[in-house]
């Protein structure tokens, strides 16, 4: 993808907007992650538009200063900027750079979010939580990663996104196209763009995943790969009724995703939504839980645990652990259990 693919087409139609990631950086190295409706691979503004870089700069200083959206126009040209932002954080900002009579075509959706890679938990801005339909309380908009995969029909990259929140690396970037289902059956394909940072809340260290997503055209969807036991079998297996499959993150033994085909338990605790109970195992069974993950550096193992409801109350399960493989220098667990009640 390079210049002569990006140059904006004749005067006499109207520009696109550009989606340009800051992800609350305000240094000035700023890339374009979509060209209209088009998703691009973080190309850096100095390179693709260098006679436009330095506007758009002071463009998106003035957005980051005010938090709001800019309308300007001078000499004959046009400047249009709406800002992404969650939590006070600039993520992106779309720009429209056109003459004084040149009308902005529709401007795509988008929307900002964040993810907590050390509580599993995603944040997201009120754009994006109007696109997906997530729902929050006191304008935050709050729930698990794997409320977030629940969601979504992920592309071939899926394992690569899985490797990277459970090594969570500071400075790693991720790209992908996932398709959003929403709940009144509807769904749109959503083109998103993010980067690991490591940041102090509430003066503990945190690895966080910002990101912003725009709704893209129509197209063709991949089927993800599986990820595979290290028992040389296919986890996606057919999955019974009453048996729940999970995969955690063995660094902090929490929740990614629920297998593809699996049941989702509806009395357990696990989407960290405003009213609902923290997702946690019962405080006497937390060593028998690290135990069994040390173990699965052996075999397989197995135990009686308790995990909070949706109630509040102890759920009993049994549960059996397995370690499975992202790729070749990367491992997860795969949890499988059934309510002992």
């Amino acid at each position: 993808m390079g210049e002569v693919i990006l140059r904006q087409r004749d005067h006499a139609q109207a520009p696109d907007w550009l989606l340009i990631e800051t992800l609350g950086e305000l240094d000035g190295n700023y890339n374009i992650v979509a060209w209209g409706i088009r998703p691009k691979e973080f190309l850096p503004i100095g390179k693709v538009v260098k006679g436009a870089a330095p506007r758009i700069r002071q463009v998106i200083s003035a957005v980051a200063a005010s938090g709001q959206p800019l309308s300007l126009g001078d000499g004959g040209r046009s400047v249009e900027a709406y800002p992404h932002i969650v939590e006070g954080r600039l993520h992106s900002v779309q720009v429209w750079l056109g003459t004084a009579n040149q009308t902005p075509p529709p401007r795509p959706r988008a929307g900002a979010w964040y993810f907590d890679l050390t509580t599993m938990t995603s944040v997201s801005g009120a754009e994006w939580a109007v696109m997906a339909g997530i729902s929050g309380e006191n304008g935050r908009y709050r729930r698990s990663i794997a409320d977030m995969f629940a969601q979504v029909h992920t592309d071939l990259g899926e394992l690569a996104a899985i490797k990277k929140i459970i090594t969570a690396v500071p400075g790693t970037v991720h790209q992908g196209i996932w398709t959003v289902k929403l709940a009144d059956g509807s769904s749109f394909r959503s083109y998103f763009s993010c980067r690991i940072y490591e940041e102090l809340i509430d003066g503990q260290p945190h690895r966080l995943a910002r990101g912003v997503s725009q709704e893209i055209a129509a197209g063709p969807t991949g089927e993800p790969e599986p990820l595979i036991l290290l028992e040389h079998r296919v986890m996606e297996a057919q999955i019974p009724a009453n048996e729940y499959h999970a995969v955690l993150n063995l660094q902090n033994l929490q929740l990614i995703r629920w297998v593809r085909g699996s049941s989702i338990p509806d009395r357990v605790a696990w989407r960290c939504r405003d009213g609902e109970p923290r997702p946690e195992v019962h405080p006497e069974d937390r060593r028998k839980m690290i135990d069994m993950a040390k173990g699965l550096a052996r075999s397989s193992t197995s135990g009686r645990l308790r995990i909070r409801g949706v109630d509040g109350s102890w759920i009993p399960i049994i549960a059996q652990a397995f370690l499975v493989a992202v790729d070749q220098e990367t491992t997860a667990g795969l949890v499988k259990f059934t309510m002992d009640n």
